[in-house]
């Protein structure tokens, strides 16, 4: 433990494979940790607890073809005794796959409003903007998020820090919100949440098959 004045910070490193190691800060609450290089720290979880592959999708509107997208995270936070993958967020073109368990809290939800508010996230089935907080959560990450769209024969790239969790709303039934800081992400009035160079728009038609695979409209900006 160092200590400077009346402050202490505890710095805890966990090996992840002979090879790597991991540095996790704890937050005041107990469940943020910090991710390197884009890593997690691994953890099995407890007895009876599952590893799900969380998937939330992504597609372009306003004319906008998207491409591909990507997120590496730089802080996560979600229930002690859950477990998570090492490579806990994962893309493949335009969805990302969060390895984590689930179970819902209110302490996941603080850390994920935390410097945030109403005017500054969205609800993936959202039918109204800037009204709404999340009561629990099962995860929430933090970090870079570069979108690719199409453009003539080229590319366009976007990227900005956001926060994406998950919900839950019913049994086997798990929304998605996704923010930052009101200096990142707000509501200009029109073009849905505008969060840098991006604007995102709610998609409120559940999937039939997996209820969790939820959705977000993406488009660069200007449009």
């Amino acid at each position: 433990m160092l200590s400077v004045g009346h402050w202490a910070v505890i710095l805890l490193v966990v090996a992840a494979d002979e090879d790597c190691s991991l540095l996790v800060v704890n937050s005041t609450k107990g469940h943020r940790k910090y991710a390197k290089d884009g890593l997690c720290a691994p953890e099995v979880g407890d007895s009876g607890t599952t590893l799900w592959d969380n998937v939330l999708q992504f597609e372009g509107t306003r004319g906008a073809t998207l491409y591909s997208v990507h997120f590496t995270p730089q802080w996560y936070a979600f229930p002690p005794g859950q477990p998570i993958r090492k490579d806990c967020v994962t893309s493949t073109w335009t969805s990302l796959t969060f390895k984590v368990g689930r179970w819902s809290s209110e302490d996941v939800r603080d850390e994920f409003m935390s410097g945030a508010d109403k005017g500054s996230i969205l609800k993936s089935d959202a039918l109204k903007y800037g009204d709404q907080i999340p009561e629990k959560l099962n995860f929430a990450f933090e970090g870079l998020a570069t979108f690719r769209f199409r453009r003539g024969a080229g590319f366009v790239k976007r990227e900005v820090k956001l926060r994406f969790a998950q919900g839950h709303i019913a049994r086997k039934a798990y929304n998605w919100w996704m923010g930052s800081s009101p200096e990142i992400c707000h509501f200009p009035g029109s073009g849905g949440l505008v969060c840098g160079d991006l604007g995102f728009f709610p998609h409120i038609e559940r999937g039939e098959i997996n209820p969790n695979n939820h959705k977000f409209y993406v488009y660069p900006r200007p449009v």
